[in-house]
């Protein structure tokens, strides 16, 4: 990476272009990269900042040290700065990555001490992040690493995860052949789906009707249970929201739900261009599918300030147990964004009559090797857990 100078000389023109939202004085500045951009992570007494001038863009982050919930290491000159809010940073590259994240703890920990004891802490900082407006090229083939050695799985675990792979493939074939019809004949649809308005809810009603409710109780508890090995980390637990399982599905999941995905999309997400199709069924008789295709604001150094996006989702109802609902999110037009795709699973089980439980699981799956590999999972995991919570508050305040 390229250093930008001796940082001792240019100490004060560092420092200084962050103004006064680092505090009264900076304690250290230090050499490293934040999403493939060369700049200088600056610690000072109030707030931490990165700022990166490349190819002639300026990209700035600044964010109160007291924000902070805590300082990972991550292999061996990389670093990650957790905030309180479920936002991960990723900085890399350091010379003296261990110096580094001592002084990030001190200053933490210093930061908090200055407040009271019963936990009020300072304003948070404006986050600027400036865009790039230049157009930058693709990355080349060198930030890709070979095949190398494989993940060290058990036998088992590698057949189950072929089986669950292979699964998600048929279901997606099914899905996409789904969208494809819709588009050859939309009158033909319109009158199918359409003009049955509950159909995702009739069609789980025949399913419960043509299986046991043990067999469906006991499918249910065993969900719950196994370890899946697309969705290796728990990201939310234990959540509680407001609704009983059909009011959920009829509110929030159905072809003609009050408050569609979409709408939160739109609100909260600032997504654009949403193109989705209807539920459909998979072909299993028990999944139903749907694909959405948008357009999401793009908060990387790189690409373009909208992204493309699909997502796939299935759902299956378990009777009144709960609900499972999968999606697989692929993102476009990214530098290197081709390399992987992010796996989420969501398990909404009845508790009492009026409420019911969420649970998230994610994985990162990589379709390519790349030596970005852990800044692309704890991204991921950030960002699906930040946008998990997101729905969960909508969905509350939609109550």
């Amino acid at each position: 990476m390229g250093k930008g100078g001796d940082i001792s000389e240019n100490k004060e023109e560092i420092a200084g272009s962050f103004g006064p939202s680092l505090g009264t004085r900076v304690e250290s500045i230090h050499s490293c990269v934040h999403i493939l951009a060369d700049g200088h992570l600056c610690i000072g007494s109030e707030s931490i900042g990165f700022r990166s001038i490349d190819l002639g863009n300026e990209r700035t982050i600044v964010f109160a040290l007291v924000d902070i919930s805590s300082v990972d290491e991550i292999d061996s000159s990389d670093l990650c700065i957790k905030t309180r809010s479920g936002e991960d940073f990723i900085f890399g590259s350091f010379e003296n990555r261990d110096d580094v994240v001592t002084a990030l703890k001190e200053a933490n920990k210093k930061a908090l001490s200055t407040f009271s004891a019963d936990g009020d802490k300072a304003p948070k900082q404006e986050r600027k992040m400036l865009r790039r407006t230049t157009s930058l090229p693709d990355i080349s083939s060198r930030h890709l690493l070979e095949q190398g050695d494989s993940v060290d799985d058990s036998f088992d675990e590698l057949l189950e995860s072929m089986a669950d792979m292979t699964l998600g493939i048929e279901q997606q074939k099914e899905v996409y052949a789904a969208e494809q019809r819709d588009e050859a004949n939309t009158s033909q649809s319109k009158r199918t789906i359409q003009g049955g308005r509950r159909y995702s809810v009739e069609f789980f009603s025949r399913v419960l009707k043509s299986r046991a409710p043990k067999e469906i109780e006991n499918a249910w508890a065993k969900l719950k249970i196994d370890k899946n090995v697309l969705y290796p980390d728990i990201l939310i637990e234990g959540v509680v929201i407001p609704y009983s399982i059909d009011d959920f599905y009829e509110t929030f999941l159905g072809n003609e739900a009050k408050y569609p995905r979409e709408k939160f999309m739109v609100e909260k997400q600032k997504a654009e261009n949403i193109e989705s199709t209807k539920w459909h069924d998979t072909g299993d008789g028990f999944t139903l599918g749907r694909v959405y295709d948008y357009y999401n604001p793009n908060p990387a150094p790189m690409g373009p300030p909208m992204a493309q996006v699909k997502s796939e989702y299935t759902v299956q109802r378990y009777n009144s147990c709960g609900i499972q609902i999968c999606c697989t999110t692929m993102v476009s037009g990214v530098p290197m964004s081709d390399c992987f795709v992010i796996e989420n699973r969501t398990l909404l089980e009845q508790t009492t009559d009026d409420a019911i439980t969420v649970r998230v699981d994610c994985g990162t799956r990589f379709l390519k090797r790349t030596m970005f590999q852990k800044l692309f999972e704890v991204t991921s995991r950030g960002g699906t857990k930040k946008a998990w919570l997101d729905y969960i508050e909508w969905i509350k305040s939609c109550s």
